[in-house]
Protein backbone atom coordinates (compact mmCIF):
# COMPACT_ATOMS: atom_id res chain seq x y z
CA UNK A 1 0.00 0.00 0.00
CA UNK A 2 1.32 3.75 -1.12
CA UNK A 3 0.13 5.63 1.56
CA UNK A 4 2.03 5.13 3.70
CA UNK A 5 5.19 5.51 2.13
CA UNK A 6 3.24 8.53 1.08
CA UNK A 7 3.54 10.02 4.68
CA UNK A 8 7.32 9.23 4.72
CA UNK A 9 8.01 11.22 2.24
CA UNK A 10 5.51 13.81 2.70
CA UNK A 11 7.63 15.13 5.33
CA UNK A 12 10.63 15.24 2.77
CA UNK A 13 9.54 19.10 2.68
CA UNK A 14 10.87 19.79 6.21
CA UNK A 15 13.94 17.13 6.54
CA UNK A 16 17.13 19.27 6.46
CA UNK A 17 15.37 22.47 7.37
CA UNK A 18 15.11 21.24 10.81
CA UNK A 19 18.38 20.25 12.84
CA UNK A 20 19.21 16.53 13.78
CA UNK A 21 16.81 14.67 11.84
CA UNK A 22 16.66 12.84 8.45
CA UNK A 23 14.69 10.91 5.65
CA UNK A 24 16.45 7.44 7.56
CA UNK A 25 15.24 8.59 10.73
CA UNK A 26 11.97 8.53 9.51
CA UNK A 27 12.31 5.29 7.76
CA UNK A 28 13.78 3.73 10.58
CA UNK A 29 11.58 5.12 12.86
CA UNK A 30 9.63 3.03 16.05
CA UNK A 31 7.22 4.75 17.88
CA UNK A 32 8.26 5.97 21.50
CA UNK A 33 6.84 8.24 24.04
CA UNK A 34 8.15 11.70 23.75
CA UNK A 35 8.90 13.40 26.85
CA UNK A 36 7.20 16.92 27.17
CA UNK A 37 9.57 18.04 30.13
CA UNK A 38 12.76 17.60 27.69
CA UNK A 39 11.57 18.55 24.54
CA UNK A 40 9.36 21.78 25.15
CA UNK A 41 12.61 24.60 25.86
CA UNK A 42 11.24 27.51 28.77
CA UNK A 43 10.54 30.59 26.18
CA UNK A 44 7.52 32.81 26.17
CA UNK A 45 5.48 32.23 22.74
CA UNK A 46 3.21 33.65 20.79
CA UNK A 47 -0.98 33.36 22.26
CA UNK A 48 -1.84 31.51 19.09
CA UNK A 49 1.20 28.90 19.82
CA UNK A 50 0.28 28.90 23.42
CA UNK A 51 -3.15 27.71 22.51
CA UNK A 52 -1.76 24.96 20.34
CA UNK A 53 0.09 23.63 22.32
CA UNK A 54 -2.42 23.57 24.86
CA UNK A 55 -4.35 20.66 23.27
CA UNK A 56 -1.51 19.00 22.81
CA UNK A 57 0.68 19.59 25.85
CA UNK A 58 -1.33 20.46 28.15
CA UNK A 59 -1.68 23.72 30.36
CA UNK A 60 1.68 23.19 32.14
CA UNK A 61 3.63 23.59 29.22
CA UNK A 62 1.58 25.87 27.65
CA UNK A 63 2.11 28.12 30.90
CA UNK A 64 5.38 27.61 30.39
CA UNK A 65 5.65 28.48 27.05
CA UNK A 66 3.13 31.51 27.70
CA UNK A 67 4.53 32.79 30.76
CA UNK A 68 4.02 37.05 31.82
CA UNK A 69 3.58 39.14 29.48
CA UNK A 70 3.28 36.71 26.25
CA UNK A 71 1.39 38.54 24.00
CA UNK A 72 3.57 41.19 23.40
CA UNK A 73 6.90 38.93 23.51
CA UNK A 74 9.36 37.90 20.13
CA UNK A 75 9.78 34.28 19.35
CA UNK A 76 13.68 33.67 19.85
CA UNK A 77 16.06 32.05 18.12
CA UNK A 78 17.66 28.52 19.43
CA UNK A 79 16.58 24.72 18.47
CA UNK A 80 14.50 24.25 21.29
CA UNK A 81 11.10 24.89 19.73
CA UNK A 82 12.31 22.58 16.76
CA UNK A 83 12.91 19.98 18.87
CA UNK A 84 9.50 20.04 20.01
CA UNK A 85 8.06 20.38 16.46
CA UNK A 86 10.55 17.43 15.61
CA UNK A 87 8.89 15.59 18.38
CA UNK A 88 5.36 15.91 17.39
CA UNK A 89 6.04 14.88 13.83
CA UNK A 90 7.51 11.65 14.97
CA UNK A 91 4.54 11.40 17.11
CA UNK A 92 2.39 12.42 14.50
CA UNK A 93 4.54 9.46 12.22
CA UNK A 94 4.21 6.92 14.61
CA UNK A 95 0.18 7.01 15.15
CA UNK A 96 -0.39 6.61 11.57
CA UNK A 97 2.13 3.69 11.71
CA UNK A 98 -0.05 2.18 14.42
CA UNK A 99 -3.43 2.67 12.96
CA UNK A 100 -3.97 5.58 15.25
CA UNK A 101 -5.43 7.88 12.42
CA UNK A 102 -8.05 10.24 14.25
CA UNK A 103 -4.97 10.79 16.90
CA UNK A 104 -2.71 11.34 13.97
CA UNK A 105 -4.93 13.62 12.36
CA UNK A 106 -5.47 15.76 15.47
CA UNK A 107 -1.30 16.01 15.56
CA UNK A 108 -0.91 16.83 11.98
CA UNK A 109 -3.60 19.88 11.96
CA UNK A 110 -1.88 21.27 15.23
CA UNK A 111 1.25 20.73 13.79
CA UNK A 112 0.44 23.02 11.21
CA UNK A 113 -0.79 25.23 13.32
CA UNK A 114 1.95 25.79 15.44
CA UNK A 115 4.40 25.68 11.84
CA UNK A 116 2.57 28.32 10.65
CA UNK A 117 4.03 30.42 13.47
CA UNK A 118 7.20 29.10 14.19
CA UNK A 119 8.35 28.33 10.54
CA UNK A 120 6.75 31.57 8.57
CA UNK A 121 10.09 32.22 6.79
CA UNK A 122 10.52 28.50 6.35
CA UNK A 123 7.11 27.75 4.09
CA UNK A 124 8.47 24.38 3.09
CA UNK A 125 8.42 23.17 6.69
CA UNK A 126 4.13 23.39 7.18
CA UNK A 127 4.50 22.20 3.57
CA UNK A 128 5.56 19.16 4.59
CA UNK A 129 3.02 18.81 7.84
CA UNK A 130 0.63 19.83 5.32
CA UNK A 131 1.39 16.97 2.46
CA UNK A 132 1.67 14.78 5.89
CA UNK A 133 -1.83 15.16 6.52
CA UNK A 134 -2.66 14.57 2.88
CA UNK A 135 -1.14 11.62 2.59
CA UNK A 136 -2.74 10.19 5.98
CA UNK A 137 -6.29 11.02 4.42
CA UNK A 138 -4.96 9.45 1.70
CA UNK A 139 -4.33 5.97 3.19
CA UNK A 140 -7.69 5.93 4.94
CA UNK A 141 -9.42 5.82 1.60
CA UNK A 142 -10.94 10.03 2.34
CA UNK A 143 -10.13 11.03 -0.85
CA UNK A 144 -12.08 14.17 -0.70
CA UNK A 145 -10.33 15.08 2.04
CA UNK A 146 -6.57 14.02 0.50
CA UNK A 147 -7.11 15.75 -2.87
CA UNK A 148 -7.23 19.94 -1.95
CA UNK A 149 -4.55 19.61 0.39
CA UNK A 150 -2.19 17.65 -1.83
CA UNK A 151 -2.83 19.50 -4.27
CA UNK A 152 -2.27 22.75 -2.47
CA UNK A 153 1.13 20.94 -1.56
CA UNK A 154 2.27 20.51 -4.93
CA UNK A 155 1.46 23.86 -6.22
CA UNK A 156 3.26 25.41 -3.39
CA UNK A 157 6.21 23.08 -3.56
CA UNK A 158 6.26 24.41 -7.37
CA UNK A 159 6.51 27.65 -6.42
CA UNK A 160 8.77 27.70 -3.40
CA UNK A 161 10.99 24.96 -4.28
CA UNK A 162 11.12 24.34 -7.72
CA UNK A 163 9.58 21.71 -10.35
CA UNK A 164 12.27 19.80 -9.85
CA UNK A 165 12.89 19.65 -5.92
CA UNK A 166 12.40 16.30 -4.71
CA UNK A 167 10.07 17.58 -2.45
CA UNK A 168 8.18 18.91 -5.26
CA UNK A 169 8.38 14.81 -7.20
CA UNK A 170 7.04 13.40 -4.56
CA UNK A 171 4.04 14.96 -4.10
CA UNK A 172 3.52 14.46 -7.98
CA UNK A 173 3.70 10.89 -6.91
CA UNK A 174 0.96 11.23 -3.99
CA UNK A 175 -1.09 13.02 -6.25
CA UNK A 176 -0.98 10.56 -8.82
CA UNK A 177 -1.16 7.44 -6.16
CA UNK A 178 -4.94 9.46 -5.45
CA UNK A 179 -5.68 9.42 -8.88
CA UNK A 180 -4.83 5.99 -9.30
CA UNK A 181 -6.99 4.90 -6.58
CA UNK A 182 -10.18 7.03 -7.81
CA UNK A 183 -8.97 5.42 -11.46
CA UNK A 184 -8.04 8.69 -12.96
CA UNK A 185 -5.78 7.04 -14.41
CA UNK A 186 -4.88 9.46 -17.90
CA UNK A 187 -4.62 12.59 -15.13
CA UNK A 188 -2.29 10.01 -12.75
CA UNK A 189 -0.46 9.05 -16.08
CA UNK A 190 0.45 12.56 -17.13
CA UNK A 191 1.16 13.79 -13.67
CA UNK A 192 4.33 11.03 -13.16
CA UNK A 193 5.12 10.95 -16.71
CA UNK A 194 5.91 14.61 -16.02
CA UNK A 195 7.67 13.99 -13.14
CA UNK A 196 9.99 11.76 -14.55
CA UNK A 197 10.74 14.13 -17.56
CA UNK A 198 11.40 16.89 -14.70
CA UNK A 199 13.17 15.11 -12.28
CA UNK A 200 15.94 12.92 -14.44
CA UNK A 201 17.76 16.03 -15.58
CA UNK A 202 18.23 17.18 -12.04
CA UNK A 203 18.11 14.21 -10.34
CA UNK A 204 19.38 10.75 -12.24
CA UNK A 205 17.53 8.04 -12.89
CA UNK A 206 18.23 6.09 -9.84
CA UNK A 207 16.97 8.75 -7.19
CA UNK A 208 14.85 6.72 -4.76
CA UNK A 209 11.83 9.28 -5.65
CA UNK A 210 11.95 8.91 -9.52
CA UNK A 211 12.18 5.28 -8.36
CA UNK A 212 8.99 5.61 -6.86
CA UNK A 213 7.62 7.33 -9.80
CA UNK A 214 8.60 4.60 -12.35
CA UNK A 215 6.81 2.12 -10.31
CA UNK A 216 3.95 3.88 -9.83
CA UNK A 217 3.76 4.59 -13.18
CA UNK A 218 4.17 0.81 -13.84
CA UNK A 219 0.85 0.51 -11.73
CA UNK A 220 -1.26 2.88 -13.62
CA UNK A 221 -0.45 1.13 -16.90
CA UNK A 222 -1.16 -2.36 -14.91
CA UNK A 223 -4.46 -1.38 -13.91
CA UNK A 224 -5.23 -0.59 -17.78
CA UNK A 225 -4.04 -3.95 -18.68
CA UNK A 226 -0.77 -2.19 -20.21
CA UNK A 227 1.05 -5.30 -18.96
CA UNK A 228 4.59 -5.47 -21.57
CA UNK A 229 5.19 -1.53 -20.70
CA UNK A 230 4.27 -2.39 -16.74
CA UNK A 231 6.68 -5.03 -16.94
CA UNK A 232 9.34 -2.85 -18.06
CA UNK A 233 8.97 -0.17 -15.70
CA UNK A 234 8.19 -2.39 -12.89
CA UNK A 235 11.67 -4.40 -13.59
CA UNK A 236 13.53 -1.18 -14.23
CA UNK A 237 12.05 -0.18 -10.72
CA UNK A 238 13.24 -3.09 -8.76
CA UNK A 239 16.55 -3.60 -9.82
CA UNK A 240 16.72 -0.01 -9.18
CA UNK A 241 15.64 -0.70 -5.72
CA UNK A 242 17.56 -3.50 -5.20
CA UNK A 243 21.25 -1.58 -6.28
CA UNK A 244 20.21 1.46 -4.29
CA UNK A 245 18.50 0.23 -1.32
CA UNK A 246 18.57 -3.47 -0.88
CA UNK A 247 16.39 -6.43 -1.22
CA UNK A 248 14.88 -6.02 2.38
CA UNK A 249 13.73 -2.38 1.84
CA UNK A 250 10.34 -1.31 2.48
CA UNK A 251 10.58 -0.01 -1.16
CA UNK A 252 12.09 -2.81 -2.90
CA UNK A 253 9.41 -5.04 -1.08
CA UNK A 254 6.94 -2.58 -3.02
CA UNK A 255 8.60 -3.57 -6.50
CA UNK A 256 8.90 -7.39 -5.52
CA UNK A 257 5.07 -7.33 -4.97
CA UNK A 258 3.83 -5.73 -7.75
CA UNK A 259 6.05 -7.39 -9.94
CA UNK A 260 4.27 -10.40 -8.75
CA UNK A 261 0.84 -8.77 -8.77
CA UNK A 262 1.37 -8.31 -12.31
CA UNK A 263 2.61 -11.87 -13.05
CA UNK A 264 -0.28 -13.24 -11.30
CA UNK A 265 -2.53 -11.34 -13.69
CA UNK A 266 -0.56 -12.97 -16.85
CA UNK A 267 -1.28 -16.61 -15.31
CA UNK A 268 2.66 -16.80 -14.87
CA UNK A 269 1.94 -18.44 -11.36
CA UNK A 270 5.36 -19.49 -10.52
CA UNK A 271 7.07 -16.31 -11.08
CA UNK A 272 4.06 -14.57 -9.10
CA UNK A 273 4.45 -17.20 -5.83
CA UNK A 274 8.14 -16.89 -5.53
CA UNK A 275 7.91 -12.81 -5.26
CA UNK A 276 4.60 -12.69 -3.42
CA UNK A 277 6.48 -14.77 -1.23
CA UNK A 278 9.53 -13.07 -1.06
CA UNK A 279 7.51 -9.82 -0.58
CA UNK A 280 5.30 -11.09 2.26
CA UNK A 281 8.24 -12.96 4.40
CA UNK A 282 10.24 -9.08 4.20
CA UNK A 283 8.03 -7.17 5.30
CA UNK A 284 6.19 -9.54 8.01
CA UNK A 285 10.24 -8.93 9.38
CA UNK A 286 10.26 -5.54 8.14
CA UNK A 287 6.72 -4.12 9.16
CA UNK A 288 4.83 -6.71 11.36
CA UNK A 289 2.23 -8.48 11.18
CA UNK A 290 -0.77 -5.84 11.44
CA UNK A 291 0.78 -3.29 8.75
CA UNK A 292 -0.66 -2.46 6.00
CA UNK A 293 1.78 -3.20 3.50
CA UNK A 294 1.85 -6.99 4.80
CA UNK A 295 -1.75 -7.34 4.90
CA UNK A 296 -1.62 -6.52 1.33
CA UNK A 297 0.73 -8.79 0.30
CA UNK A 298 -1.38 -11.58 2.29
CA UNK A 299 -4.37 -10.35 0.41
CA UNK A 300 -2.53 -10.84 -2.71
CA UNK A 301 -0.83 -14.14 -2.40
CA UNK A 302 -4.02 -15.44 -0.91
CA UNK A 303 -5.62 -14.53 -4.33
CA UNK A 304 -3.31 -16.04 -6.26
CA UNK A 305 -3.57 -19.55 -4.40
CA UNK A 306 -7.53 -19.11 -4.90
CA UNK A 307 -6.94 -18.34 -8.56
CA UNK A 308 -5.26 -21.61 -8.78
CA UNK A 309 -7.65 -23.22 -6.73
CA UNK A 310 -5.46 -24.09 -4.15
CA UNK A 311 -8.31 -23.26 -1.36
CA UNK A 312 -6.41 -24.77 1.44
CA UNK A 313 -3.07 -21.98 1.12
CA UNK A 314 -5.44 -19.21 0.16
CA UNK A 315 -8.47 -19.50 3.04
CA UNK A 316 -5.98 -18.71 5.73
CA UNK A 317 -4.15 -15.87 3.80
CA UNK A 318 -7.09 -14.04 3.04
CA UNK A 319 -8.49 -14.59 6.63
CA UNK A 320 -5.68 -12.53 7.83
CA UNK A 321 -6.00 -10.12 5.28
CA UNK A 322 -9.90 -9.39 6.00
CA UNK A 323 -9.40 -9.41 9.96
CA UNK A 324 -5.94 -7.39 9.70
CA UNK A 325 -7.57 -4.76 7.15
CA UNK A 326 -11.40 -4.59 9.40
CA UNK A 327 -9.31 -3.77 12.32
CA UNK A 328 -7.01 -1.62 11.04
CA UNK A 329 -9.33 0.38 8.33
CA UNK A 330 -13.02 -0.67 9.55
CA UNK A 331 -15.07 -2.56 6.74
CA UNK A 332 -16.18 0.38 4.69
CA UNK A 333 -11.99 0.88 3.35
CA UNK A 334 -11.40 -0.32 -0.13
CA UNK A 335 -8.69 -2.42 0.95
CA UNK A 336 -11.20 -4.64 3.76
CA UNK A 337 -13.66 -4.79 0.89
CA UNK A 338 -11.30 -6.08 -1.75
CA UNK A 339 -10.25 -9.22 0.59
CA UNK A 340 -13.54 -9.52 2.21
CA UNK A 341 -14.79 -9.95 -1.66
CA UNK A 342 -12.21 -12.06 -2.70
CA UNK A 343 -12.55 -14.37 0.73
CA UNK A 344 -16.52 -14.71 -0.50
CA UNK A 345 -15.61 -15.84 -4.43
CA UNK A 346 -13.06 -18.67 -2.68
CA UNK A 347 -15.51 -20.05 -0.52
CA UNK A 348 -17.84 -19.88 -3.38
CA UNK A 349 -15.58 -21.47 -5.95
CA UNK A 350 -14.94 -23.91 -3.35
CA UNK A 351 -18.42 -25.09 -2.81
CA UNK A 352 -18.44 -23.71 1.35
CA UNK A 353 -21.73 -22.12 0.68
CA UNK A 354 -22.35 -21.55 4.38
CA UNK A 355 -18.89 -19.81 4.87
CA UNK A 356 -19.74 -17.67 2.00
CA UNK A 357 -22.91 -16.42 3.18
CA UNK A 358 -21.39 -15.85 6.68
CA UNK A 359 -18.90 -13.11 5.11
CA UNK A 360 -21.02 -11.50 2.65
CA UNK A 361 -23.23 -10.48 5.23
CA UNK A 362 -20.09 -8.63 6.46
CA UNK A 363 -19.36 -7.42 2.82
CA UNK A 364 -23.23 -5.89 2.72
CA UNK A 365 -23.46 -4.97 6.79
CA UNK A 366 -22.79 -1.62 8.20
CA UNK A 367 -19.02 -0.04 8.38
CA UNK A 368 -19.36 -1.01 12.00
CA UNK A 369 -19.88 -4.69 11.81
CA UNK A 370 -16.95 -7.18 13.04
CA UNK A 371 -15.62 -10.06 10.66
CA UNK A 372 -17.68 -13.69 12.26
CA UNK A 373 -15.16 -16.33 13.45
CA UNK A 374 -13.40 -18.11 10.88
CA UNK A 375 -14.48 -21.20 12.68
Amino acid sequence: MAGRRCVMWALAGWVGLLPGISVADLIGYRPAPWNLELTIPVWAGPPRLVRAVTSVAGTQEAARLGGPGAADSALPSGSGHEAFVQAMAATALGQSAQGQYEQAEATYLKLIEISDVLFEEKPAVSLGYLAGLGALYLEEARYDKAEPLLTKVLQSRRRVLGPAHEATLGSMNDLATLYTAQGRYPEAEQLLTEALETGRPALGEKHPVLLGTTNRLAVVQRSQNRYGEAEKLFTSALEGRRSLLGDDHPDTLQSTQDLGVLYARQDRHAEAEGLLQKALAGRRTQRGDGHPETLESLHELGALQASRNRYEDAEPLLLQAVEGRSKRFGVAHPATRESLSRLVQMYEASGKTDQAARWREMLAAKPAAQPPSPR
